[in-house]
């Protein structure tokens, strides 16, 4: 029995959860936007106090991985890492958009002809998306794209309804007009993440806590500061 201590931080609001063998035994979310170096610790010590728990009694941590808000994803992870190595335990990485997808497959119940579409919110038009099948199979993997009103259009036409989730879901549903598309509150949540976590924990799947990097999908987007005349 693992009891493991799951993070998402992948977007503009941070959850954690305490699960045991993929059920959830407490949940805690944080109360504002992009505030995740200063609530995480804060959330992480009320998430095992309300369930009765110690920091000594966990045998493992995971994290949202990405892609996701660079200094989200970095927050993150940098909490993770900290306990990882200060407890002694495996980190588990979980792939951001996958964690939307368990979370549109448990709300949306899918069909032959449905597909699930997590979408991360990266500027204007463009999102972190991947495509997953019904029992959360990635179709195709993370990718950075830019949307327009053609976007998915080969699905569309074979009638292969299609489930937009996340964050970055709202800006597709702008400009989708098939009616295929179907659009989802689901959003980043630690809740999703324990079936994953305890997948993770059982296949042994153990990130190298002193390399291991966010997953960007794409470079930061660095803007350099013009020199003063």
């Amino acid at each position: 029995m693992a009891l493991v201590l799951c993070m998402e931080t992948a977007t503009e609001r941070c959850s954690i959860v305490v699960a045991s063998e993929g059920n959830i035994i407490e949940k805690v979310y944080s109360s504002g936007d992009f505030d995740h170096t200063a609530q995480l610790t804060l959330l992480i010590e009320k998430c095992l106090r309300l369930g009765n728990l110690q920091l000594s009694d966990l045998d493992a941590i995971a994290i949202s991985i990405g892609p996701g808000s660079y200094t989200s994803l970095r927050a993150g992870l940098s909490t993770a890492k900290g306990l990882a190595y200060g407890l002694d335990l495996p980190l588990l990485p979980i792939d951001s958009l996958s964690i939307i997808a368990a979370g549109a497959i448990q709300e949306h119940s899918p069909s032959k002809a449905t597909l699930y579409v997590p979408m991360i919110d990266a500027r204007r038009m463009e999102v972190y998306t991947a495509i997953y099948s019904p029992t959360g199979e990635t179709l195709e993997m993370a990718n950075a794209a830019i949307l327009t009103p053609d976007s998915f259009c080969t699905y569309f036409e074979q009638e292969i309804s299609l489930v937009f989730a996340g964050n970055g879901a709202p800006k597709f549903s702008l400009i989708a007009s098939s009616p295929f598309a179907i659009f989802s509150s689901v959003r980043s949540d630690a809740t999703y993440m324990p079936a994953l976590a305890e997948k993770a924990y059982q296949q042994k799947a153990f990130a190298d806590v002193a390399y291991i990097e966010p997953f960007y999908l794409k470079p930061p987007n660095i803007t350099v500061p013009k020199k003063q005349i």
